[in-house]
């Protein structure tokens, strides 16, 4: 099974050349924080309550980008107030999206590809080796969003970050946006999820608007 940080990878992908889709520097940094936060969550290694978050299990999971967020969680001098979870947290962002990206990799969902701009500029891509993955995730969710399947607790987390950081064009039609969104809504209030994953859910949400506001362009 795929973390929420590579599944929320996996929908940020546009083609299968290995580009990805334009987001917002401060929605990337936060989107992968608050999917190792909910990861975290989901593997009972965390818990909270309105205000604050504490350490249920220090036991790491075996998946580095989410290991990295846990043992920053876990040192003596971070503030485990709900209000400053993801501020503390986000400039590791970019690090669990490039662990996430390796990890694709060496699971043979993703390739690595070295390559040149304009001949002196290194790019690197990462191209799709056969969609599988891609094209399961987005299923699921589409399901979900348009058939009124039931979600679990992972699915909602991965729609939740998938419309707050706007991609969620990636994975239903334009002319059922509307009716996604709703959906979304919806669900992020249902007791199916538990309480504890719907208030990291609005904590990202809150660091996401904020972040919009306040990083330098």
């Amino acid at each position: 099974m795929l973390t929420v940080p590579e599944e929320f990878l996996l929908l940020t992908v546009k083609d299968e050349d290995g580009g990805f889709v334009d987001i917002p520097h401060e929605a990337v940094s936060a989107g992968f924080i608050g999917a190792a936060i909910m990861e975290l969550a989901l593997e009972n290694r965390i818990d909270s309550d309105l205000d604050r978050i504490w350490i249920v299990d220090k036991t790491p999971t075996g998946e580095a980008c989410v290991d990295l967020i846990l043992s920053q969680v876990a040192a003596p001098d971070f503030d485990l107030s709900a209000a400053k979870l993801i501020d503390q947290l986000v400039f590791y962002g970019t690090q669990v999206r490039e662990m996430a990206l390796e990890r694709l990799c060496e699971k043979k969902i993703l390739a690595k590809e070295e390559g040149r701009i304009l001949w002196f500029l290194k790019a690197r891509r990462y191209p799709v080796v056969d969609g599988k993955e891609i094209r399961e995730v987005k299923i699921r969710l589409l399901e979900i969003l348009l058939r009124d399947e039931l979600p679990d607790p992972r699915d909602v987390c991965l729609l939740s970050l998938a419309d707050t950081c706007g991609i969620i064009r990636q994975i239903v039609p334009a002319s059922e946006l509307h009716r996604a969104q709703e959906r979304i809504a919806t669900l992020a209030k249902m007791d199916l999820i538990g309480q504890n994953v719907t208030r990291y859910i609005n904590i990202f949400q809150e660091a996401v608007a904020y972040a919009s506001y306040t990083w330098p362009m």
